[in-house]
């Protein structure tokens, strides 16, 4: 339990320095030199690793090392579409009696994040936060646990092309959004959320399909014979 419990500390204390942009894209992993710096044996360090490229944050090349993921358009795309699909199914539940329960707070933390500059560090981290906030009211673990996991990408990527919006950058508004909620019907919901996270985004969608090859379905490695 208890190296558990440090392995988690380390998972954390490494995770706040890919998100903080402390360790770049393409930054290899020197495990005992990491170990040295956080006061810890090399175990916990390589079991915090090893959840930390599960979850596709890090990568480990043959005769390169462990690195940073570099992370490309289609892996965003990839997130995005997880992420809605996450966040819609989500508000088809928590939408109405939830929302009105947490409005105050919601429209709070909602004029907070329109009143902040669009994409700067600040920003970003207020809306992830947010968008949690509103997933966890659908008080379904599973789904909750699973938004966490998909958003450290996308705070990753962020976090590796961050930069100021333009002026003219087209910005969805949060507390339109916590109105839109409070809507009994799971369809509008639905509409509202997935209408809210495309906002921006649709050069990427567009630009990730005309750059993809048609192919076959294949199937999962771990069912072949």
């Amino acid at each position: 339990m208890a190296h558990t419990s440090l392995a988690s500390k380390v998972y954390d204390s490494i995770l706040a320095r890919l998100l903080s942009g402390q360790m770049p894209p393409g930054h290899v992993f020197n495990r005992r030199q990491v170990a040295k710096e956080l006061g810890v044996s090399v175990a916990p360090i390589l079991e915090a690793m090893l959840e930390l490229e599960t979850e596709g944050l890090i990568e480990t090349l043959p005769r390169k090392g462990t690195r940073v993921r570099m992370l490309s358009v289609e892996d965003l795309h990839g997130q995005l579409i997880v992420r809605e699909a996450l966040e819609c199914q989500a508000a088809r539940i928590y939408r109405g009696e939830p929302v009105e329960r947490h409005v105050k707070r919601l429209s709070r933390l909602a004029a907070e994040i329109d009143e902040t500059e669009l994409l700067s560090p600040a920003h970003i981290k207020q809306e992830v936060r947010f968008h949690h906030y509103l997933v966890s009211l659908a008080e379904v673990a599973a789904l909750t646990a699973n938004y966490e996991r998909i958003m450290k990408i996308g705070l990753l990527y962020a976090v590796q092309t961050l930069h100021p919006a333009p002026e003219s950058a087209p910005r969805s508004s949060h507390v339109d959004l916590v109105n839109a909620l409070l809507t009994p019907d799971p369809d509008r919901a639905e509409a509202a959320v997935r209408a809210h996270i495309r906002t921006g985004k649709e050069p990427l969608l567009i630009a990730s399909a005309a750059g993809s090859d048609s192919q076959f379905p294949t199937s999962p490695s771990w069912l072949d014979d």
